[in-house]
């Protein structure tokens, strides 16, 4: 039995008084699984789980665990640690003690662990900072008697990252430095281990500005200087730009690492351009790993037309290898894809997907190129091509809804193809197809809380010189009894498989499921799955039954802040067949197939049906990485993340409520300022049009001279009364934002701020997506949005003739 402990605190200390000195909370939970067939599985396979939690005043948390089965026992003590890490945090200063990582950027310091200290400065304001320093690798001596183990230098670190924001423009840099200490090892070591002493330095420059008003463009320049053998005394024929903070020598070598994005907000869409260069063997001492040796060149659009029922989105890019041309292979690769949802009404919706990636592989044989004998022989040896295309469509129909029925069904079709060609031909047995089609009906009665579907399925592929294909019928029917206590589904599926026409193999299948949930902590559930097989060789019959019980209890709720950890997260070790982790106050357990029905159907509730869709297919491709994984730590550590990823957009609303009440604010304190300016540059054009010699003037009166001025005074009137309408425009909406005071006017809105909320949350949601969390990004595009739309409704509402001058003379 192997126990590997990780403790890890977050710490805050406003919650100091706030809370009780000792609270606790925890669960139980048995399972059992019975299994008779075919496979090579124990029979009876039962087990015990438990967890305890201790907080202290509300910032500390002691996490106890037990697992038992009829195999092992394990029950791991938090004291027993091999990392500690403390993240104290006092309103805009937060530091970051013991075994922790930081991230600066992806040149420089990238998610390396280190032993020691950091912190992060983000006061209100324009400055930012951000430092730490420590231990990133410890001295770890030869050991003859374990060769495959790791060997190392005792490496230390330091970097600092800052940033000034100038409004228009913001600008950043980024120092990281870290080295082996060549005296750290005392025993010799053999050679062939390839370890020397190194020295690292990076200095890396961010720049991010506006223009346009609503684009943005940010850059990233990073140089990193490497010393891969600070034993060596060979001097470098020149010294290097960071020859300062690093030890130069004959095996000093520089690299550059570039980045640059464009984005432009474009109607109800965006516009964005991106690319990125990597020297070959470029590296930091500050990454675990680190791709180099490549150029990315990336275009992405999106847009939403016909009042938002069309989205669109189209993404493309070009990456190549091979920068120095010192490689024997050059490999070139091209993406594309195009997802479009449309909805066409309440009832029907499409939405239909294209990719294609094609990679590109040219190959010299070597011996060619010892043999050739001109600069221009066996140019193109080898040439390999591999294309792989996706599309898929889907369409759902309400076919109709009472408060007593609905009928509803959907369609969906997916083509896979994937391509093998050399030298322009298609290799033997290089060509692959999928095709896969289903069909359903829901009939659903909301009262009764009764569900029945109908789906049929059908797959065809050809793989090489065969072609299988699998179909079949599936019904399944869901109840919920006792005020949606109890849930109970049964569902029967029958398939049969053919290759080259020939009957194969079929497969007929029942499950019977129920779920009871008592007084909101007792959890009851069971399973029963009975499955056949019948084909020309032999016949099978698989029974498997769950049954499992669970427990919660506390004596205390505390709402800790996203995304910090209050309970021991560690996985589960050594559990046969089973898994079971929580995600905010949810458990989830039992086998992989079972929870991957439960983030399935989770993931369907009504809870995140206002997820936006193209949020939705991202959890798609994250639900389906979940489903692949077959090691347990692997599986919880991708069904958390699909299950943060889950809940983002109901996250997001909290936020999205945050930056726009700051935005109304902010312009509101703004407004009077504003309002001067606007009176005063409409009557410096109303000046202008008065004092103009055609004022006044009938056109059939103009002279010669007259009509040579028509041009210039036409422009000039109608730029006095573009400022007219913005200035009765403003004014009308500082009359609407006088109304919003308090941040319940904004969560739960009404009028033009609730027609002007709903109509920007899923924009807004996307920058914020793309941006990574930016709730700067968010504000700025939250702020040019609702001024622009409240200047629109103003011109359809107020009259420009009924204004009167506040701040200028009159007369």
């Amino acid at each position: 039995m192997c126990c590997t402990l990780g403790f890890s605190q977050s710490i805050n200390f406003d919650q100091l008084g706030k809370e009780k000195w000792l609270r606790y909370n925890g669960g139980v939970a048995a399972n059992a699984v019975y299994y008779d067939g075919t496979a090579n599985r124990q029979a009876l396979t039962y087990y015990l789980t438990g967890s305890l939690n201790f907080n202290i005043a509300g910032v500390y948390n002691i996490p106890l665990s037990f697992t038992y089965s009829n195999q092992e026992f394990d029950f791991p003590n938090p004291f027993n640690f091999n990392r500690l890490s403390l993240h104290p945090s006092y309103k805009w200063a937060t530091a970051h003690l013991g075994d922790v990582s930081m991230t600066f950027s992806p040149y420089t310091l990238a998610g390396h662990q280190f032993s020691g200290a950091g912190f992060d400065l983000n006061p209100e304001g324009k400055f930012q900072i951000s430092g730490m320093y420590g231990r990133f690798l410890k001295a770890t001596e030869y050991n003859e008697e374990q060769p495959q183990a790791l060997t190392a230098y005792k490496r230390m670190g330091y970097g600092v990252k800052t940033a000034y924001d100038f409004d228009f423009m913001k600008l950043g840099v980024i120092l990281f430095k870290a080295n082996d200490e060549e005296n750290s090892l005392e025993n010799p070591f053999p050679l062939e281990l390839g370890i020397s002493p190194k020295d690292n330095a990076v200095l890396s420059f961010e720049s991010e500005f506006r223009i346009f008003e609503k684009a943005s463009i940010h850059v990233e320049y990073a140089i990193s200087g490497v010393t891969e053998d600070t034993r060596l005394t060979e001097d470098v024929a020149s010294a290097g730009l960071l020859s300062f903070l690093i030890k130069e020598n004959i095996s000093t070598q520089y690299y550059n690492a570039l980045n640059a994005s464009f984005d432009y907000p474009a109607g109800n869409g965006t516009l964005g351009v991106g690319y990125e260069r990597i020297d070959p063997d470029y590296k930091t001492l500050g990454a675990y790993y680190f791709n180099n040796d490549l150029e990315n060149i990336t275009v992405n659009a999106s847009q939403s037309i016909f009042e938002n029922k069309l989205n669109l989105s189209v993404n493309a890019g070009l990456q190549r290898d091979n920068l120095d041309k010192a490689k024997s292979s050059n490999q070139q690769r091209i993406v594309s894809s195009v997802n479009a949802n449309y909805t066409a009404s309440d009832r029907l919706g499409f939405n239909a997907s294209y990719s294609n990636f094609q990679s590109y592989t040219n190959i010299r044989d070597q011996f060619d190129y010892i043999n050739q004998v001109g600069a221009y022989d066996n140019v193109d040896t080898l040439n390999y091509r591999q294309i792989s295309q996706n599309a898929n469509l889907g369409v759902n129909f309400l076919l109709k809804k009472t408060e007593t029925k609905q009928h509803s069904t959907n369609l969906n079709l997916v083509y896979q193809n994937s391509t093998n060609e050399q030298e322009g031909e298609t290799i033997e047995g290089g060509e692959n197809s999928f095709y896969n089609g289903m069909a359903g009906y829901t009939l659903g009665y909301p009262k009764q809380a009764l569900n029945i579907s109908l789906a049929g399925n059908v797959s065809y592929n050809t793989v090489a010189e065969d072609n299988n294909m699998t179909l079949g019928p599936t019904l399944s029917i869901g109840k919920q009894f006792f005020n949606k206590q109890l849930r109970t589904s049964f569902s029967s599926s029958y398939n049969t498989a053919f290759t080259n026409g020939e009957q194969q193999n079929n497969v007929y299948n029942f499950r019977l499921g129920s779920n009871y949930t008592l007084y909101k902590k007792h959890n009851l559930n069971m399973n029963f799955l009975m499955l056949f097989r019948n084909s020309d060789l032999n016949t099978s019959r698989d029974l498997t039954i769950t049954f499992g019980y669970s427990y919660a209890f506390d004596n205390f709720k505390i709402n800790f802040e996203r995304g910090r950890r209050t309970i021991n997260e560690r996985e589960p070790r050594n559990r046969e067949n089973t898994l079971s982790f929580r995600y905010r106050n949810v458990s989830y357990n039992g086998t992989i197939t079972e929870l991957n029905e439960q983030l399935t159907n989770v993931s369907g509730s009504s809870q995140f049906k206002d997820i936006p869709q193209f949020k939705k297919d991202e959890l798609k491709i994250l639900l389906a990485i979940v489903k692949e994984q077959k090691r347990e730590e692997k599986y919880k550590e991708s069904a958390l993340v699909f299950l943060k990823e889950l809940y983002a957009y109901g996250d997001f609303q909290a936020i999205y409520d945050d930056a726009l009440y700051n935005i109304i604010m902010s312009i509101k304190d703004d407004m009077t300022k504003i309002d001067m300016a606007l009176e005063k540059l409409f009557v410096v054009k109303k000046l202008e049009a008065d004092k103009h010699p055609l004022n006044g003037k009938a056109i059939e009166d103009y002279s010669d001279r007259d009509k040579a001025l028509a041009v210039k005074y036409k422009a000039l009137i109608k730029e006095r009364e573009t400022r007219l309408e913005k200035l009765v425009g403003h004014r009308w909406m500082e009359t609407q934002f006088a109304e919003y005071t308090t941040k319940e006017d904004v969560v739960n809105p009404s009028g033009f701020l609730k027609e002007f909320k709903e109509a920007n949350a899923l924009k807004g949601f996307e920058i914020f997506e793309k941006s990574e969390g930016n709730v700067q990004k968010l504000e700025y595009f939250l702020e040019n949005e609702i001024i622009d739309f409240y200047y629109k409704k103003s011109l359809n509402l107020v009259n420009p003739d009924l204004f009167e001058l506040k701040y200028i003379n009159k007369n």
